[in-house]
């Protein structure tokens, strides 16, 4: 035994982690955390439920096929566990709703647990067991960001995408059982299904990454399962997954990290951020700024002259529409979250319409707003360039008549270090459930997720037809 261990690779590393040493280690504070991942992003769904993106998704997983083993939330759609995987990852994704997450610097949720829920579906699984493998999951795509970031998201991957897959294939072969050497092949399949480029922010594909990763994770643990192979050390030697998507990737540095996975778990400290507003997490600062201005001072949109908002570099490279013609475009455009929220008091889903972006009132502020990077908020500061979407972000308002007022938030509503509560994340659950739900299942709902029942019972009641 000492001497396979001294031989193995980083990829039989990291599968021995999954598979041996953090089942034991999942604890009730994880799943507590899990579950409020799970009410979190079943809220997001709803909140997409009926969308054009996602009709569109239906009709081309559903069109011509035999009824399969796994649900698509909401509607009841029986289809394959990877379809199913691909429309609920969008949908939980579609409204920029979904949680986030610091070292991942991405969304940990819409890419996993459609293919947690679907495969747990499929197999019968209970709930509880589905939430200790989400943790495992979890624990994959927010350590891989320590290694794989800043650069990896610098170039232009969307970590959800990348990350996200990694995340799914292993939670897919955990729930399929998969052997050590069945699940190298399962990694290896999905490194070769990974992508997901962030020009994309601010379009219906952008939502899609997260479906595209949850399906293709279920995909590649069931053919892995039906002996399809693929090189089984995909996170070793030269063209190495790290290799590949990472200008700073270090074997050894995966192998360090490996030690503290799960000590603690990263769904447990610092756990993810779940957003109140729908939309895209770095604006989220700004939004906060807004709405404070706007609760001390009470300023009139149209008494505004100017405005300014003092950021990291990584947002004019993330938050890439600065003048958004659509909603989707206007959730990843800080000019727009912000001035919606000095029209609105704060942003809404119907903040989002493409009628809303269009709007004068929005073209004047947006047209009068500018975004600046301070030399401390540039990628020249070592500790910025780890953490460009944990800087303090500055919105300054001067009106017309000369009076200038400023606000600077260094932790949004919803972060680890600004905790959104249970009673926040249920109240949104409802807000977002009851278009689509009666009251009565919204409740059954809320009283299932507390309960370890079998997930397909949980399935069932997320049915609004």
């Amino acid at each position: 035994m000492t001497h396979r261990r001294s031989a193995m690779t980083l990829t039989s590393s990291l599968i021995e982690t999954c598979r041996s040493k953090l089942p034991a280690q999942v604890n009730d504070d994880a799943i507590a955390a899990a579950r409020r991942c799970l009410l979190d992003s079943l809220a997001a769904a709803y909140a997409a439920y009926g969308e054009a993106p996602i009709e569109m998704l239906r009709g081309e997983t559903t069109e011509g096929s035999a009824k399969g083993e796994a649900s698509v939330i909401g509607y009841g759609d029986r289809v394959r566990p990877s379809d199913a995987a691909l429309v609920n990852g969008t949908m939980i994704s579609l409204q920029l709703f979904d949680d986030n997450q610091e070292q991942m610097r991405g969304h940990p949720s819409a890419p996993l647990w459609p293919a947690v829920l679907a495969l747990a579906e499929a197999r019968d699984v209970s709930l509880h067991e589905a939430l200790r493998i989400f943790v495992i999951g979890y624990e994959v795509e927010c350590r891989l960001g320590l290694v794989l970031n800043p650069s990896h998201y610098e170039i232009g991957w969307h970590a959800t995408a990348t990350q996200g897959l990694v995340a799914a294939t292993v939670a897919s072969s955990l729930l399929l059982e998969l052997d050590e050497t069945r699940m190298s092949h399962a990694l290896g399949i999905a490194a070769s299904m990974a992508s997901g480029i962030r020009r994309n922010f601010g379009t219906m594909t952008m939502s899609f990454h997260s479906g595209l990763a949850a399906s293709n994770g279920v995909r590649a643990a069931r053919l892995a399962a039906r002996g399809f192979i693929a090189d089984p050390q995909i996170f070793d030697g030269a063209m190495s997954f790290g290799a590949v998507f990472s200008r700073e990737w270090s074997p050894d540095a995966l192998a360090e990290n490996l030690k503290a996975w799960g000590a603690p778990f990263m769904i447990v400290s610092p756990g993810p951020t779940f957003k109140l507003y729908p939309c895209g997490r770095p604006t989220l600062f700004g939004v906060d700024c807004a709405v404070e201005l706007q609760r001390k001072h009470q300023v009139k949109p149209a008494d505004v002259r100017r405005i300014t908002c003092d950021v990291s570099y990584m947002y004019p490279r993330t938050l890439i529409h600065s003048r958004p013609s659509n909603g989707l475009q206007g959730k990843t455009s800080l000019e727009y979250c912000v001035a919606t929220t000095l029209l609105d008091g704060r942003p809404v889903l119907a903040s989002f319409t493409d009628e809303a972006v269009r709007r004068p009132e929005i073209a004047r502020l947006i047209g009068i707003t500018e975004v600046r990077v301070p030399p401390e908020l540039s990628e020249d500061v070592p500790e910025v360039r780890k953490a460009p979407f944990e800087q303090p972000v500055t919105v300054t308002i001067e009106t017309r008549d000369g009076r200038v007022y400023s606000e600077t938030v260094r932790h949004q509503k919803g972060s680890p270090w600004n905790p959104a509560s249970d009673s926040e994340l249920r109240q949104k659950f409802v807000d977002c459930a009851l278009p689509h739900l009666a009251r009565e299942r919204v409740d059954a709902i809320l009283e299932c997720l507390g309960r370890d029942v079998k997930t397909r019972e949980l399935m069932k009641l997320l049915n609004a037809g």
